[in-house]
């Protein structure tokens, strides 16, 4: 015993009270942590006068403080070591243990024992914490004392005496409290003038290669993917993860093991009891063994389960107190088990009675269906083995659940239903919009042919599966009667979560199919309710749908503002890369595209591609897909026309394709193969074209072309006179623009300057108000000259001239080619022979090579590639 002469001035302090406590076998050195003991929080100088190292059982606390502890002995720093037990909440016994510990503490031959107070009688705090205070400060040294098993302390007494030591701190002195909880000091002082170091669970948990050490002392090496799995189950805990050592030393299937060892090793079991839950009396343990069927869990549900009004108060004991639980995030109202206690606890009510946890799980599983959390719920309702309740929250909350996204966890959970209950009708209809959803049109289609025997009068179930049979049509473009019979039955449908489904579905299939006014109205109020219901992969699906929408109905303002938001809200929302923006993306890339920002039209391409995933209906991939190859053209030509054409052959014909899309698409494609000279392709592309959209100005647009192409100006001016006469009307407004632009040029190349600058003004102006550049540049050289002739006979247009002469350079005056150079110089891009080049222009090999050499010598180059580069940098080509 320690202090036995002065029996009467203090009480006798046991030996292994105030001795350090060995460090166990396989010890891993913490030296971030030790160094952090040893600093003042924010980079102050010197050490912290007070030190926090606070966690539930098993953290290494005392490890940790051990071994520190012993560095600074070696250092020759005074420091002293408590261990805290029960007896001492009398102040007698606390007081005298730490006046001995001081003593023991003290590195030299001089003994302080005469300096230090005797320990404080009842009302003698004040006067005691005074005279300790002095004492300290007349030492002229620094001294540590460590409390540790701080929560040890729970009366008032002891609690009183330090906080009187806190308000007079010496000068000197550093307290450092190792507790399960936080102690019931006024820290706060210290915390405000940066004078405290805390030290807390999250702190303590060992990192992977500090598990890695611990299992290496136990003889266990786990590769990366088990050590990950070992990580999540234990959190880092310290002592969880040497009881996993010590059973995967034993084991020969670490896998078994990592998955199994809370519920199978006797160890952990012992030590959960023990050092755990052996401390808390029967309501507590009650409590946590019945909320345990929960990952998370609030007051309110926890009361629920419990049938316990002071549920709240539980529940702060035991976060505050115990240590036991931990808020899920700082100040969320949801409330965990570490994972290894929940382990423990689910086993050991499921060993108390299989029927009561199933009835948790049963009640659970209402909760929180009520609280909007269906698939929580559908969980707990598996556990609890209801089929009533499965079926029930699948069929009511299954829309929700895939409007907010969250069809991926549905299909996983699906796997553990019944299959009973996964083959009833109204099941089985959901979960194929799920499975489409998530881009499964295999399982999906499976589910739609059970289905096509669904009849009675189960109307929800005949709805559900309208609504799969209209996403199956619009993911694959295999129209179907069905969007017109879920129009029909749309006003019926009472519950708001189905009928948004439906509005989402059908106003995407109206899209598909041209009926643009129609397909606005639904994708509109689809997206007020999806807004009210905050459900975000339904707006951002409506919202970018609008942006193509727009893009269709050439309105191109409202298209990149629409495009615009749909991308900031997907960011904004964390689901940036979900493929419900690619649409958006593609809006952008467009609008960026026609006010010729090749940049931006590049980079929003790429991501619309980049973004597109299996859930994406066709359309949507055709549509990115020619975004990408049709910017890509002024830098790869080649390759860019080679991947539109692999695109668009690969649609059959017999099935429906977006008529606006159509037209963008096959306008930008022959042009494209007209520029590297290959008319064949052209026309191959106006043939194929003729399947979508034959009756369209756009198409006539084609046709003109090719007439164009092969001399036959007055049958091309024909057809383009039906468009310029509103005759036969265009998709969308690029191709009436360009219609305009080729009447002027084949006009004014027929001398007929009236009609070449009436098609030009009409031109300019229809591009005018969306600021579309880009049917000016594609045009080609002659069409500058022809504006730069008729400016200033430009009416209102005048104003946008400018704007289109900047982004079409003058050719450079010094290259003085002949028109039939011209010519030649426009094949040159093409992948055609020189041969047939020659015959394209109706000319002989040997006057295309006297030619060829007459523009090298202008251009100054030396082979047709550079003359291409050059001629492309002159504003040539």
């Amino acid at each position: 015993m320690v202090g036995d002469a002065r029996d009467r001035l203090r009480a006798p302090t046991s030996a292994p009270k105030l001795a350090v406590p060995p460090l166990p076998s396989g010890h891993v050195h913490r030296a971030r942590l030790e160094d952090l003991l040893s600093r003042r929080p924010g980079g102050g100088q010197g050490s912290p006068l007070v030190t926090l190292v606070c966690a539930p059982a098993g953290f290494g606390k005392t490890t940790l403080l051990a071994s520190w502890f012993r560095a600074r002995r070696r250092a020759g720093a005074a420091a002293a070591w408590i261990s805290v037990d029960a007896h001492d909440n009398d102040p007698f016994v606390l007081w005298s243990a730490i006046l001995n510990a001081l003593e023991t503490g003290h590195p030299t031959d001089e003994n302080p024992a005469a300096v230090l107070p005797r320990p404080p009688q009842r009302g003698e705090e004040d006067r005691f914490a005074a005279e300790l205070g002095d004492a300290i400060t007349r030492q002229g040294r620094e001294i540590w004392v460590v409390l540790d098993d701080f929560h040890r302390l729970t009366e008032s007494s002891p609690l009183r005496s330090l906080e009187l030591l806190l308000e007079r701190f010496p000068a000197g002195l550093h307290l450092v409290f190792s507790s399960r909880s936080s102690p019931p000091l006024p820290l706060h002082r210290f915390r405000v003038t940066g004078e405290l170091r805390e030290i807390r669970t999250a702190d303590l948990r060992f990192d992977e290669s500090e598990a890695a050490a611990v299992l290496r002392g136990h003889g266990v090496s786990l590769d990366q993917p088990e050590l990950v799995r070992l990580m999540a189950r234990t959190e880092g805990w310290p002592a969880g993860l040497r009881l996993a050592g010590l059973a995967l030393s034993e084991s020969h299937d670490h896998p078994a093991t990592i998955g199994s060892f809370v519920e199978t090793d006797r160890a952990v079991a012992d030590y959960l009891v023990g050092e755990v839950l052996s401390v808390l009396t029967a309501d507590y343990q009650e409590f946590l063994l019945r909320t345990s069927v929960c990952d998370t869990f609030t007051v309110e549900l926890a009361s629920v389960l419990t049938a316990r009004d002071d549920a709240g108060a539980l529940l702060h004991k035991l976060e505050q107190s115990y240590g036991l639980v931990s808020r899920c995030s700082p100040h969320s109202p949801w409330f965990r088990y570490h994972s290894l206690l929940l382990d423990y606890l689910r086993a050991a009510l499921r060993r108390r009675s299989l029927a009561e946890a199933r009835e948790l799980h049963r009640t659970a599983a209402v909760w929180f269906s009520a609280n909007d959390e269906a698939l929580t719920g559908l969980r707990h309702a598996i556990s609890a083995a209801d089929e009533e309740l499965m079926v029930r929250l699948v069929v009511e909350k299954g829309p929700a659940i895939v409007l907010s996204g969250q069809m991926w966890t549905l299909r996983r959970l699906v796997e553990e239903l019944p299959r009973r209950v996964a083959e009833r009708d109204d099941v089985s209809a959901i979960l194929a919009v799920a499975d489409l959803s998530a881009g499964d049109r295999r399982t999906a289609e499976e589910r739609i042919t059970r289905l096509a025997m669904v009849s009675g009068h189960d109307e929800r179930a005949l709805d559900l599966r309208l609504v799969a049979l209209v996403h199956h049509a619009r993911l694959t473009g295999r129209m179907s009667p069905e969007a017109e019979r879920l129009g029909e039955r749309l006003d019926d449908i009472a519950d708001p979560d189905l009928r948004m489904l439906a509005l989402v579905n059908r106003g995407t299939v109206l899209f598909w199919l041209g009926w643009l006014q129609r397909a606005h109205t639904d994708l509109t109020r689809a997206l007020h309710l999806a807004r009210r219901r905050s459900y975000d992969y339904a707006v951002l699906h409506c919202l970018s749908h609008l942006a193509g929408l727009a893009g269709a109905d050439s309105d191109y303002r409202r298209m990149r503002a629409t495009a615009e938001e749909a991308i900031t809200f997907a960011r904004e929302r964390g689901i940036a890369d979900s493929p419900g923006t690619s649409i958006a993306h593609v809006a952008a890339a467009w609008g960026a595209y026609l006010a010729f920002d090749d940049d931006t039209a590049e980079r929003e391409a790429e991501t619309a591609l980049r973004t597109l995933g299996a859930s994406n209906d066709r359309t949507v991939e055709l549509a990115a897909r020619s975004a990408v190859a049709i910017v890509r053209f002024t830098r790869e030509p080649h390759d860019a026309l080679i991947a539109m054409r692999e695109c668009w052959n690969a649609v059959d014909p017999r099935e429906h394709a977006q008529p606006a899309l159509v037209a963008y698409a096959s306008n930008a494609e022959q042009r494209m193969a007209l520029r590297l000279g290959r008319p064949d392709w052209a026309a191959e592309v106006e043939r194929r074209a003729s399947s979508w959209i034959g009756r369209s100005g756009d198409h006539l647009l084609l046709r003109a072309r090719m007439h164009a192409l092969h001399g036959r100006t007055t049958t091309a001016r024909a057809q383009l006179e039906k468009v310029s006469s509103g005759e036969v009307g265009c998709l969308v407004l690029t191709s009436e623009i360009e219609a305009h632009l080729l009447g002027a040029l084949l006009a004014s190349r027929a001398d007929d300057r009236h009609a070449a600058g009436v098609e030009l003004t009409t031109a300019l102006e229809k591009a005018a108000a969306g600021r579309v550049l880009r049917p000016f540049t594609e045009a080609g050289p002659d069409i500058r000259a022809l504006v730069a002739a008729h400016s200033g006979r430009l009416g209102w247009a005048e104003s946008f001239v400018g704007d289109v002469l900047a982004a079409m350079p003058a050719a450079s005056a010094g290259a003085n080619l002949s028109p039939r150079e011209v010519e030649l110089l426009r094949e040159l891009p093409s992948m055609s022979t020189l041969e047939e080049i020659a015959g394209n222009l109706y000319v002989s090999v040997n006057t295309v090579k006297t030619h060829l050499r007459s523009i090298y010598r202008k251009l100054g180059v030396t082979t047709r590639r550079e003359a291409v580069f050059t001629a492309r940098l002159r504003g040539l080509l």
